[in-house]
């Protein structure tokens, strides 16, 4: 079926995973069934998503070979219609495609960030027998203590219910030196979040034990594990890979908030 910009429209989640060849972060990453809308061009694709910060597209090319033209013209198309029919606040494309999005949408307020998977259990790690599970609940002031001194920007949301299991370390005074959340991601897949170290415990391998224990857990329960770093993070990178994580897509972010302003109107003759 093509909708009116030209777009032709993927039906199904197995029709999707076929068009991309297998990517794992269509497999893992995207509902099925579809929760949105999915367009098509011959060598490019847009997904709607749902998220926390509203609603948003990932675009990127599909497994026979799209490249910058393909990009360009989905983009086009999407700001000649469906970015507005649909309400779309925010557009994320792979890395080497966000000079295309400035150019469709004009620049302002951005982030890179990577999208990483692992379908295997990792290596037993130091610390990870020391590992304790904690209460979404009855912890969640301490969670929140911890994150917001020494990673405001995590993202666990202790007391919100959004976590399946929280694993942490306490130091011999029983004060918490590390957590991390395994949550579920919009897909249902497993999806770690908030893992965080105190900073007079940092270079000590705690964030490293948590990462596995929380994996662990992850691909004994659904086969997988997935999660979300800052692109410019180079000592989570090395931790994450350790562990066996693959980096699916590197993506740039635009500002939910500056998209549509941002959008740059046609030049008048």
């Amino acid at each position: 079926m093509t909708n009116r910009s030209g777009l032709r429209e993927i039906g199904t989640h197995a029709d999707l995973l076929k068009l991309t060849g297998g990517d794992p972060f269509v497999r893992w990453g995207i509902p099925d069934p579809l929760s949105g809308a999915a367009l098509a061009n011959d060598g490019a694709v847009a997904i709607e998503r749902f998220g926390r910060r509203g609603r948003g597209m990932w675009v990127f090319p599909v497994a026979s070979g799209g490249g910058m033209d393909d990009i360009r013209d989905l983009l086009e198309q999407l700001a000649a219609g469906p970015v507005r029919d649909l309400a779309i606040t925010g557009i994320s494309v792979p890395q080497g495609y966000q000079g295309l999005l400035d150019e469709t949408f004009g620049s302002g307020p951005s982030g890179d960030w990577d999208w990483m998977w692992t379908a295997e259990a990792p290596p037993q790690v130091s610390l990870e027998d020391r590992l304790i599970q904690l209460d979404d609940t009855a912890d969640a002031e301490e969670l929140t203590a911890l994150a917001s001194t020494h990673s405001p920007t995590g993202e666990g949301d202790p007391g919100t219910g959004r976590t399946q299991l929280w694993l942490g370390l306490r130091n011999t005074r029983g004060e918490l030196t590390a957590a991390g959340a395994m949550q579920l991601w919009e897909s249902g897949a497993p999806h770690l979040a908030g893992i965080v170290t105190h900073a007079d415990y940092r270079g000590q391998g705690l964030g490293r034990a948590v990462t596995a224990g929380l994996t662990r857990h992850a691909v004994a329960e659904y086969g997988v594990c997935t999660l979300g770093m800052y692109s410019d993070n180079a000592p989570a990178r090395a931790v994450y890979t350790g562990l066996g994580y693959r980096t699916a897509y590197a993506w740039h972010s635009r500002s939910p908030r500056q998209l549509l302003a941002g959008r740059r109107r046609p030049a008048e003759n």
